[in-house]
């Protein structure tokens, strides 16, 4: 991390080492509050207001009261950046549920902290690696709702980690394969692109890569069953930091080749293009 980095917390302009919260807030005595991951390129924040839309959608889910317009996250957001020297970075909003008194129910204003580290550029090689996944039967609160509760993400990723895989996928009772702990899960059966809409966070760069697909493939919004991983020829991620990362196994299962598609390929490279155009 870098030490120089100025973050946002509470009013104050501080450095990562300096940066608190009360103890007596809600976030870290209940995991009470909300948040959002976007990234820049070039300095310029990508899809903000598509974020913001989300923080509030995910304050109303977990009917935490937000005192603060759009254009105030914005301009603070603004600001961040600003402020520090980074050509790509990753940018956490945080926005807490505020001091209580009897550690449950809070009295005082949401705090609002902005966070900033650097992002390295494109990994290429990561891309054509892809990654490995494990699948887990761990359920989490709220999946709908960005929020700090990651015990179940935590869980998972630890577990995920002695597989020596990169993430973990969620599966329902119903045998439904959601998401990731970070992120939206695609799969291809031929020319036919399938993601999740219900139980899953729906993601910014999620939306871009199914608008991306318009025209190019057929494009569903269903539940993946866990039977059918078996059947499917490409599967891959997306998030704001990750954007497309194919997956090559699942479990002991090899997906297609065992090596990135020609079809995720395809939207990976609309994908880049769209960024490098600066449409966003």
């Amino acid at each position: 991390m870098d030490t120089s980095a100025w973050w946002y917390i509470d009013g104050q302009w501080v450095h990562p080492h300096e940066a608190s919260l009360s103890i007596n807030d809600v976030a870290i005595l209940r995991g009470y509050s909300v948040f959002e991951s976007l990234r820049t390129y070039h300095r310029r924040p990508f899809h903000l207001h598509e974020h913001l839309q989300r923080l509030y959608r995910s304050a109303q889910l977990i009917e935490l009261e937000l005192p603060y317009t759009p254009e105030f996250f914005a301009h603070l957001i603004q600001q961040v950046i600003e402020r520090n020297v980074y050509e790509h970075a990753s940018l956490r909003l945080l926005v807490t549920g505020g001091e209580s008194e009897d550690g449950i129910m809070p009295i005082g204003k949401p705090v609002v902290a902005i966070l900033i580290t650097e992002l390295p550029e494109r990994d290429m090689e990561r891309f054509a690696r892809g990654v490995k996944l494990i699948t887990t039967s761990l359920q989490r609160i709220t999946p709908e709702a960005k929020t700090s509760n990651y015990i179940s993400a935590i869980r998972s990723l630890k577990t995920a980690q002695k597989q020596g895989a990169g993430d973990a996928l969620y599966v329902n009772e119903q045998g439904h394969v959601l998401e990731s702990t970070k992120s939206n899960f695609f799969v291809f059966r031929g020319d036919t692109l399938i993601t999740p809409r219900e139980g899953v966070l729906i993601g910014i760069t999620r939306n871009i890569v199914c608008e991306l697909a318009q025209g190019r493939f057929a494009l569903e919004e269903r539940p993946i069953l866990l039977e059918e991983l078996g059947q499917i020829d490409e599967a891959f991620l997306t998030s704001s930091s990750r954007e497309i990362t194919p997956v090559v196994q699942i479990n002991e299962l090899s997906i297609g080749s065992g090596r990135p598609g020609p079809r995720t390929s395809e939207l990976e490279q609309l994908f880049i293009e769209l960024v490098e155009r600066g449409d966003f």
